[in-house]
Protein backbone atom coordinates (compact mmCIF):
# COMPACT_ATOMS: atom_id res chain seq x y z
CA UNK A 1 0.00 0.00 0.00
CA UNK A 2 2.83 2.37 0.89
CA UNK A 3 4.59 1.63 -2.40
CA UNK A 4 1.41 2.32 -4.36
CA UNK A 5 0.97 5.64 -2.59
CA UNK A 6 4.60 6.58 -3.27
CA UNK A 7 4.24 5.74 -6.97
CA UNK A 8 1.02 7.76 -7.14
CA UNK A 9 2.74 10.74 -5.49
CA UNK A 10 5.63 10.61 -7.96
CA UNK A 11 3.26 10.36 -10.93
CA UNK A 12 1.20 13.31 -9.67
CA UNK A 13 4.36 15.39 -9.25
CA UNK A 14 5.55 14.57 -12.78
CA UNK A 15 2.07 15.24 -14.18
CA UNK A 16 1.92 18.66 -12.49
CA UNK A 17 5.38 19.57 -13.78
CA UNK A 18 4.38 18.48 -17.30
CA UNK A 19 1.20 20.57 -17.14
CA UNK A 20 3.15 23.66 -16.09
CA UNK A 21 5.68 23.23 -18.88
CA UNK A 22 2.86 22.61 -21.39
CA UNK A 23 1.07 25.75 -20.18
CA UNK A 24 4.26 27.78 -20.59
CA UNK A 25 4.85 26.41 -24.08
CA UNK A 26 1.23 27.13 -25.02
CA UNK A 27 1.58 30.77 -23.95
CA UNK A 28 4.78 31.23 -25.89
CA UNK A 29 3.74 29.27 -29.00
CA UNK A 30 0.48 31.22 -29.29
CA UNK A 31 2.49 34.06 -30.81
CA UNK A 32 3.43 32.42 -34.11
CA UNK A 33 2.15 35.31 -36.19
CA UNK A 34 4.12 37.86 -34.17
CA UNK A 35 7.23 35.97 -33.16
CA UNK A 36 9.21 39.19 -33.27
CA UNK A 37 7.53 40.08 -29.94
CA UNK A 38 8.84 36.92 -28.26
CA UNK A 39 12.23 37.36 -26.60
CA UNK A 40 14.59 34.91 -24.90
CA UNK A 41 17.48 35.42 -22.55
CA UNK A 42 19.30 34.64 -19.34
CA UNK A 43 18.95 35.89 -15.78
CA UNK A 44 21.05 35.62 -12.66
CA UNK A 45 21.69 37.39 -9.40
CA UNK A 46 21.70 37.35 -5.64
CA UNK A 47 18.87 37.01 -3.14
CA UNK A 48 18.29 37.52 0.57
CA UNK A 49 16.09 34.77 2.00
CA UNK A 50 14.46 33.76 5.24
CA UNK A 51 11.93 31.22 6.49
CA UNK A 52 8.90 32.81 8.13
CA UNK A 53 7.90 30.94 11.29
CA UNK A 54 5.65 31.55 14.28
CA UNK A 55 8.61 32.17 16.60
CA UNK A 56 10.42 34.53 14.16
CA UNK A 57 13.86 33.08 14.91
CA UNK A 58 14.88 32.96 11.26
CA UNK A 59 17.48 35.37 9.93
CA UNK A 60 18.55 36.40 6.44
CA UNK A 61 20.68 34.12 4.27
CA UNK A 62 22.41 35.14 1.04
CA UNK A 63 21.59 32.93 -1.95
CA UNK A 64 21.79 32.91 -5.72
CA UNK A 65 19.53 32.26 -8.70
CA UNK A 66 20.38 31.48 -12.30
CA UNK A 67 18.24 30.52 -15.29
CA UNK A 68 16.47 31.43 -18.50
CA UNK A 69 13.88 33.98 -19.64
CA UNK A 70 11.00 33.94 -22.11
CA UNK A 71 9.35 37.35 -22.52
CA UNK A 72 6.37 38.20 -24.72
CA UNK A 73 5.20 41.74 -25.47
CA UNK A 74 1.40 41.99 -25.70
CA UNK A 75 1.53 45.76 -26.31
CA UNK A 76 4.14 48.45 -25.83
CA UNK A 77 3.08 48.74 -22.18
CA UNK A 78 2.04 45.17 -21.30
CA UNK A 79 3.69 41.79 -21.49
CA UNK A 80 4.35 38.38 -19.94
CA UNK A 81 7.63 37.03 -18.64
CA UNK A 82 8.43 33.48 -17.52
CA UNK A 83 11.57 32.11 -15.88
CA UNK A 84 12.95 28.64 -15.28
CA UNK A 85 15.80 28.98 -12.81
CA UNK A 86 17.76 27.31 -10.05
CA UNK A 87 17.41 29.16 -6.73
CA UNK A 88 19.07 28.69 -3.36
CA UNK A 89 16.95 29.71 -0.36
CA UNK A 90 16.83 29.13 3.39
CA UNK A 91 17.80 31.01 6.53
CA UNK A 92 20.59 31.49 9.03
CA UNK A 93 20.71 32.86 12.55
CA UNK A 94 22.70 32.79 15.77
CA UNK A 95 21.40 32.50 19.32
CA UNK A 96 23.16 33.31 22.58
CA UNK A 97 22.61 31.18 25.70
CA UNK A 98 23.68 32.99 28.85
CA UNK A 99 23.27 31.29 32.20
CA UNK A 100 25.15 31.65 35.51
CA UNK A 101 27.03 28.42 34.72
CA UNK A 102 27.51 28.70 30.99
CA UNK A 103 27.75 31.06 28.05
CA UNK A 104 27.77 29.89 24.44
CA UNK A 105 26.55 30.86 20.99
CA UNK A 106 24.60 28.59 18.64
CA UNK A 107 24.84 29.04 14.87
CA UNK A 108 22.21 27.58 12.57
CA UNK A 109 21.94 27.57 8.76
CA UNK A 110 19.23 26.00 6.59
CA UNK A 111 20.05 25.66 2.88
CA UNK A 112 17.32 24.80 0.36
CA UNK A 113 17.47 24.40 -3.43
CA UNK A 114 14.58 24.87 -5.85
CA UNK A 115 13.66 25.01 -9.51
CA UNK A 116 11.54 28.19 -9.68
CA UNK A 117 9.04 28.82 -12.49
CA UNK A 118 7.49 32.28 -12.03
CA UNK A 119 5.01 33.48 -14.68
CA UNK A 120 4.47 37.23 -14.32
CA UNK A 121 2.38 39.95 -15.90
CA UNK A 122 4.41 43.08 -16.67
CA UNK A 123 3.21 46.65 -17.06
CA UNK A 124 5.47 49.54 -18.03
CA UNK A 125 4.71 52.74 -16.13
CA UNK A 126 7.32 54.91 -17.77
CA UNK A 127 9.76 54.46 -20.64
CA UNK A 128 12.41 53.32 -18.19
CA UNK A 129 10.59 51.34 -15.46
CA UNK A 130 7.72 48.90 -14.97
CA UNK A 131 6.02 46.67 -12.40
CA UNK A 132 5.36 42.92 -12.47
CA UNK A 133 3.36 40.38 -10.47
CA UNK A 134 2.21 36.80 -10.70
CA UNK A 135 2.41 33.26 -9.32
CA UNK A 136 5.52 31.14 -8.93
CA UNK A 137 5.50 27.32 -9.19
CA UNK A 138 8.59 25.90 -7.49
CA UNK A 139 9.98 22.38 -7.12
CA UNK A 140 12.23 21.47 -4.19
CA UNK A 141 15.46 19.64 -5.04
CA UNK A 142 16.60 19.11 -1.45
CA UNK A 143 18.59 20.82 1.28
CA UNK A 144 20.45 20.52 4.56
CA UNK A 145 20.74 21.93 8.07
CA UNK A 146 24.03 23.09 9.58
CA UNK A 147 24.39 23.77 13.30
CA UNK A 148 27.35 24.70 15.49
CA UNK A 149 27.57 25.28 19.24
CA UNK A 150 30.41 27.55 20.32
CA UNK A 151 33.76 26.34 18.98
CA UNK A 152 32.57 22.78 18.33
CA UNK A 153 32.57 21.15 14.90
CA UNK A 154 29.75 21.93 12.49
CA UNK A 155 27.02 19.29 12.41
CA UNK A 156 25.48 18.84 8.95
CA UNK A 157 22.13 17.06 8.58
CA UNK A 158 20.76 16.37 5.12
CA UNK A 159 16.99 16.46 4.78
CA UNK A 160 15.60 13.00 4.08
CA UNK A 161 13.19 12.23 1.29
CA UNK A 162 9.74 13.15 2.51
CA UNK A 163 10.90 15.78 5.03
CA UNK A 164 10.37 18.68 2.62
CA UNK A 165 7.34 19.56 0.52
CA UNK A 166 8.28 18.72 -3.09
CA UNK A 167 6.13 21.56 -4.46
CA UNK A 168 6.04 25.21 -3.41
CA UNK A 169 3.54 27.85 -4.48
CA UNK A 170 4.03 31.56 -3.93
CA UNK A 171 3.52 35.07 -5.24
CA UNK A 172 6.07 37.39 -6.83
CA UNK A 173 5.99 41.19 -6.96
CA UNK A 174 8.66 43.35 -8.54
CA UNK A 175 9.93 46.26 -10.58
CA UNK A 176 12.10 46.15 -13.69
CA UNK A 177 13.91 48.46 -16.05
CA UNK A 178 12.51 48.70 -19.56
CA UNK A 179 14.11 50.57 -22.47
CA UNK A 180 17.19 51.23 -20.34
CA UNK A 181 18.49 47.76 -21.08
CA UNK A 182 17.56 47.30 -24.70
CA UNK A 183 18.84 50.67 -25.89
CA UNK A 184 21.75 51.69 -23.72
CA UNK A 185 23.38 48.56 -22.33
CA UNK A 186 23.29 45.94 -25.10
CA UNK A 187 20.01 44.20 -24.13
CA UNK A 188 20.66 44.21 -20.40
CA UNK A 189 17.94 45.03 -17.87
CA UNK A 190 17.58 44.79 -14.09
CA UNK A 191 14.87 43.23 -11.91
CA UNK A 192 14.09 43.64 -8.22
CA UNK A 193 11.56 41.09 -6.91
CA UNK A 194 9.95 40.03 -3.66
CA UNK A 195 8.83 36.40 -3.22
CA UNK A 196 6.23 35.33 -0.66
CA UNK A 197 5.82 31.57 -0.21
CA UNK A 198 2.32 30.32 0.60
CA UNK A 199 3.12 26.65 1.27
CA UNK A 200 5.20 25.21 4.11
CA UNK A 201 8.80 24.17 3.49
CA UNK A 202 8.75 21.25 5.96
CA UNK A 203 5.87 18.77 5.84
CA UNK A 204 5.63 17.98 9.53
CA UNK A 205 2.88 19.88 11.36
CA UNK A 206 5.14 20.02 14.44
CA UNK A 207 6.96 22.97 12.88
CA UNK A 208 3.82 25.07 12.42
CA UNK A 209 4.12 27.84 9.85
CA UNK A 210 7.40 27.72 7.88
CA UNK A 211 7.31 29.45 4.51
CA UNK A 212 10.05 30.85 2.30
CA UNK A 213 10.37 34.56 1.62
CA UNK A 214 12.99 36.85 0.17
CA UNK A 215 14.11 39.60 -2.19
CA UNK A 216 15.88 39.03 -5.51
CA UNK A 217 18.18 41.40 -7.42
CA UNK A 218 18.85 40.09 -10.92
CA UNK A 219 20.67 41.18 -14.03
CA UNK A 220 19.03 39.89 -17.22
CA UNK A 221 20.31 39.62 -20.78
CA UNK A 222 18.08 39.35 -23.85
CA UNK A 223 19.43 37.43 -26.83
CA UNK A 224 18.18 37.49 -30.43
CA UNK A 225 14.84 35.74 -30.93
CA UNK A 226 15.57 32.42 -32.72
CA UNK A 227 11.94 32.27 -33.94
CA UNK A 228 12.07 35.63 -35.68
CA UNK A 229 12.01 35.37 -39.44
CA UNK A 230 14.84 37.28 -41.01
CA UNK A 231 13.99 39.50 -43.93
CA UNK A 232 15.67 38.56 -47.16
Amino acid sequence: MVNLLSIKHILNKKRLFSLLISFLILILSSTNTQSQDLLFGFTGGLNLNTIYTDNDEGGLKIGFNLGGIAQYKITQQMGLIANVKLSSKGQQYSKVTNTPDNYFKTYHTTSLYYIDIPILYQYSIKDIIGVEAGPSFNFCLGGNDKSKIGNSETDITKFRKGDLNPFEFGLVFGVFTRDLGQNAFNNIFIEFRYFLGLTNVIKSEDYGRNTNGGVFLNVCYIIENPLKKKSK
